[in-house]
């Protein structure tokens, strides 16, 4: 996998986790949309956790050093 490719699914993933926190501390008066959109943040995080384990050790020094000052 290209180094630049994983750090744009990073990237793409924190954007869609704070654009659902966005949406969480909006406050809509939906229920079914505040619990979808903890289940889209949950997901998110459960990828990003997956990714992190199973890929980041793959990364050269400099990038793993570099996402963990992140």
């Amino acid at each position: 996998m290209a180094y630049i490719y994983l750090l744009d699914i990073y990237k793409l993933i924190n954007q869609r986790i704070a654009h659902a926190q966005a949406a969480v501390k909006e406050g809509s008066d939906n229920p079914d949309e505040i619990k979808f959109q903890e289940g889209r943040i949950k997901t998110l995080t459960d990828f990003q956790n997956y990714l992190a384990t199973n890929f980041n050790p793959k990364l050269p020094r400099r990038i793993r050093q570099s996402l963990k000052l992140k």
